[in-house]
């Protein structure tokens, strides 16, 4: 089973609003009008692309090999390729394969991105060097302390090795398996809507294996506990809820319950929370 193309399906439309949200963020402004689409105006490096580009640049050019000019991280036409395997299923030499598969690992690439920011950010906020809202500074991958265990489960390097490729996969199935159970927050998914989706990653390509995964979790009553238990570290924590972020409306009492105990079972502090709904334009 290859989980990137089940996330790819789930991005290209079969599930929620996660790649509108994911296509704003790539060239809106931010709250308040702050250019860039990050909080506190990440990305105000202008030129072409802005927004996410510049953040995923400052951050994942180093561990992407991306040879960028000073200050940028890698170059703009590899960020736009990242943009292109989420939004058509293009990929690019640093986006794996193509078609949903592409989509997924460049889906995976920018969670990591905005949780590796979000968690940054929060610590500089509880440490007193930053306001709620504000992006960190110094920008750069070094910047954010990632280490390479973590920095792969991120999406935001290549893998070496065998064990590095399964921990890149386990990442993405637990991505995926969070994404359904965040639809179910306001009950059950509907069978129609179950129908749906199932139809759309046919068309997409996806394998009958892949799609009786989805269907088996869809089925599953909800299993908050059993993902919170296997996230295996704060990047992952941070993720995992972004991921949930993108896959609901969080447009009912429901949906924001839900998100709140998934946050505290996840021990995921206020500050990267805030981060994270001001990223995806939910706050």
């Amino acid at each position: 089973m290859n989980p990137f193309d089940i996330l790819g399906s789930l991005m290209q439309g079969g599930m929620g609003p996660g790649a509108g949200r994911m296509q704003d963020m790539f060239g809106r402004r931010g709250p308040g009008g702050m250019p860039g689409g990050m909080p506190g105006g990440m990305g105000q490096q202008g030129g072409p692309g802005g927004g996410l580009f510049d953040m995923l640049g400052k951050i994942a050019g180093p561990m992407l090999g991306g040879g960028g000019g000073q200050g940028s991280g890698m170059p703009i036409d590899v960020l736009k390729q990242i943009g292109g395997a989420i939004f058509s299923g293009q990929g690019g030499p640093n986006v794996a394969g193509s078609g949903t598969t592409a989509a997924g690992a460049g889906a995976l690439s920018v969670f990591g991105a905005l949780a590796a920011q979000a968690l940054e950010a929060a610590k500089q906020m509880m440490s007193g060097g930053g306001a709620p809202g504000r992006a960190p500074t110094g920008g750069g991958a070094g910047a954010l302390d990632m280490d390479d265990v973590t920095a792969i489960i991120a999406g935001l390097r290549k893998p070496k090795n065998v064990d590095e490729e399964r921990r890149v996969e386990d990442m993405a199935t637990l991505t995926v398996r969070a994404m359904i159970n965040a639809a179910k927050a306001d009950g059950q998914i509907d069978p129609q809507e179950a129908q749906r989706l199932l139809g759309k990653m046919q068309e997409d390509g996806v394998t009958e294996e892949e799609r009786q995964f989805v269907l088996t979790e869809m089925q599953k009553p909800m299993e908050t506990d059993a993902i919170a238990r296997a996230v295996p570290n704060e990047q992952a924590a941070a993720q995992i809820y972004t991921a949930s972020l993108m896959a609901i409306q969080v447009d009912t009492d429901a949906e924001r319950r839900y998100l709140q105990e998934l946050a505290g079972k996840l021990s995921l502090s206020r500050q990267a929370v805030t981060y994270l709904h001001q990223a995806v334009g939910l706050a």
